[in-house]
């Protein structure tokens, strides 16, 4: 494996938050939310895996293909097949579907993101917006426009967390989300090869990577407080593993690597299931209202 394919592992690889959130999903809502989070990584990863650009063109125009093929009902990849049998697909999901591929476009041959704006969007376009269309298509008609927007502040949440773990590895890549901006403003040199315990300075930046996560989490819970839905239990469970993980990152980042930063299976597993049972009672509550 090279190391462009490792710097591009999934969000939902086994021993992940997503991993121990999906335990507690329905099948149908499961499948859905990793097919679409599987799409985003493999635009990605046609973006990222080559340094020729005209490779990783080539790589996204057939993506471009397949997801018109999917709002046709004619899909050829694994997750968009999945995708199709499980939810009905129309030109109106072209509003998440078009940023997606957006975004992918917007990797190729990059190095560096250079401010804070782009990170936004970054976020955005790729976990924001597969989370964002995976409870759309979670809940079919009985969604509803903050239930969607939840999923897009959950996503950016998710995804600069990731940015804080892989940071090592996008290095290795030659890829930093953190943007050139954070460093040049705290007059930091960007490290030139992998970092193994985080310095002071750089363990700051980082940290207000991961508190900008903490808000976009706290958002998202507070958005689906607003109207919880027994097929987003798992959806709140991925909640409180990414804060629970934050919280870790920062309290073990200055004595040891970052992406050998995790939660012990056993502490997962049972903030998961203490998750899920107070997302239930939640929605217990909402019901007997």
């Amino acid at each position: 494996m090279t190391q462009a394919v490792s710097a591009t592992e999934p969000t939902i690889a086994d021993g992940s938050p997503i991993h121990y959130s999906l335990l507690f999903a329905e099948r149908p809502a499961r499948e859905i939310f990793q097919a679409t989070l599987t799409v985003v990584s493999e635009l990605g990863r046609a973006a990222r895996i080559s340094a020729e650009p005209e490779i990783a063109r080539t790589k996204i125009a057939w993506w471009r293909d397949e997801i018109d093929r999917l709002v046709g009902a004619e899909p050829r990849h694994p997750a968009t097949r999945t995708l199709a049998r499980l939810s009905q697909w129309s030109g109106s999901d072209r509003d998440f579907l078009d940023q997606i591929v957006a975004g992918a476009i917007g990797e190729i041959g990059l190095r560096h993101l250079e401010t804070d704006e782009q990170l936004t969007l970054h976020c955005f376009r790729t976990d924001g917006c597969a989370i964002g269309l995976g409870i759309r298509k979670i809940l079919g008609g009985e969604t509803t426009a903050n239930r969607e927007l939840a999923g897009i502040w959950l996503g950016r949440g998710i995804r600069l967390t990731e940015i804080v773990r892989r940071f090592n590895r996008d290095l290795i890549d030659g890829r930093i989300y953190v943007p050139r901006t954070f460093f040049a403003m705290r007059g930091i040199e960007i490290p030139a090869g992998p970092v193994g315990r985080v310095d002071a300075e750089l363990g700051n930046a980082l940290r207000e990577l991961l508190e900008r996560s903490d808000e976009c989490l706290g958002t998202a819970r507070s958005q689906f407080a607003k109207s919880p839905h027994p097929k987003l239990v798992s959806h709140a469970i991925a909640i409180d593993l990414y804060a629970a993980t934050n919280r870790l990152l920062r309290k073990r980042m200055s004595s040891m690597p970052p992406e050998q930063i995790t939660l012990r299976q056993f502490g997962m597993l049972w903030r998961a299931w203490r998750s899920a049972r107070a997302a239930s009672r939640q929605i217990d509550t909402e019901v007997r209202s």
